[in-house]
Parts: C-alpha cells; structure tokens; sequence
C-alpha cells in the first residue's frame, strides 16, 4: 500500500511560532487531512529567522522523509525573513529570493508532488508592502512553473482580528487564532490537494 507523506519546508511561519498550542496551520492542517484521508506521515522542517536561500539550502533533508516509490507531497512556505530589514535593506533581495524558489523547484518537482503557502502578512506596514510584492512575484513564478500557489497575504492583511492578535504578540507571528485563519485559507482554496 502506498503511504503518504508530508514534509512543510520553510521558516518560522511554517512551523508555527507564537501559537500557545503548538499546532500553528501545518498541524490543524494535518489533524484535518488524517481525519478525512486516515493516517499519513508528517515532518515540519519550518526553521525561525530563515530567509528563502537558507530553507532552499535544506533541500537534502527532504529525501530521507520521502521513501521513493510513495506519494510524497512538499509544501513550501517562506519569504517572510527575507523582507526584514538589516541596515535600511532587505535581508535578501527580491532577485536572489525569486533565485532560491526556481532552484528549489527545479530540483524538488521531478520527484515530489509540491504547493506553496503564500508569505504572511506582519502587523508593519512598510515591510507588508515589501512582503505584497515579493507575495506576488512568489505567485508569478510558481504559476509559469505549474506549481499550485496559496495566496494567503490578501485575506489576512483586512482580517481585523489576525491584525488584533499580531499586535498583541511579537508584531510578526499570529497566536491560535490567527493561525486558525490561515489554516481556513489553504484548507477551503481550491488548489489544496483534497478539495
């Protein structure tokens, strides 16, 4: 019998940090797709403060978590750090994170069924109107490169309450709550595998 398996390679994002349940989306995600598919295999490689060259530099911890022969399914989700920025400049340019993501795919796609969770809106506004734009060209290359693409930025930058509980925390990450949100946003878009 074929088993599947998830691996969510990205950042602080990815792995949920801020939620005081531990679950952030990828696990409500998980939690989901067990109840309706049965048991499944799931790794988070979702490491904090990582920019689109380092979680792309990651790619071979993908393989031992992915047995050939088996339905193995990548979800990316990152591109938030490299808007940060560091003495007045972005952590990583837009060309060099387009870069990383091309390479990833290139490398990952022969051998996995793969989506991409679009970046996450901050409570900030400059860095959300750097984060629009990366967002954006994130979607444009995933598109010409056939990848299913979940733009997450949009719904949340207007959602009151996600704004309400960035600004209660860290100013970046969400709590339970937000994280609830995004995990309803990938969960009811069409490009989700099981929709």
């Amino acid at each position: 019998m074929t088993e599947l398996n998830f691996c969510v390679l990205g950042d602080g994002f990815a792995s949920g940090v801020g939620d005081p349940s531990m679950q952030g989306w990828s696990n409500r995600l998980m939690m989901a797709t067990v109840k309706e598919l049965g048991m499944v295999r799931f790794y988070n490689l979702g490491v904090e403060g990582e920019t689109s060259p380092m979680v792309a530099a990651r790619v071979n911890e993908l393989a031992p978590r992915f047995p050939k022969g088996q339905d193995n399914r990548l979800i990316l989700a990152f591109g938030l750090h490299d808007t940060e920025l560091v003495d007045g400049k972005p952590r990583v340019a837009n060309q060099e994170s387009l870069e990383a993501l091309k390479q990833l795919i290139l490398k990952t796609r022969p051998h996995f069924k793969m989506i991409m969770i679009g970046i996450p809106p901050v409570y900030e506004p400059q860095q959300n109107t750097r984060i629009k734009r990366l967002n954006g060209l994130h979607r444009e290359l995933c598109q010409k490169a056939r990848v299913p693409y979940i733009d997450i930025f949009s719904s949340l930058a207007e959602d009151v309450q996600y704004k309400r509980e960035l600004a209660k925390g860290d100013k970046v990450f969400p709590a339970d709550i937000g994280y609830q949100k995004v995990f309803e946003l990938i969960w009811n878009d069409r490009a989700w595998w099981f929709n």
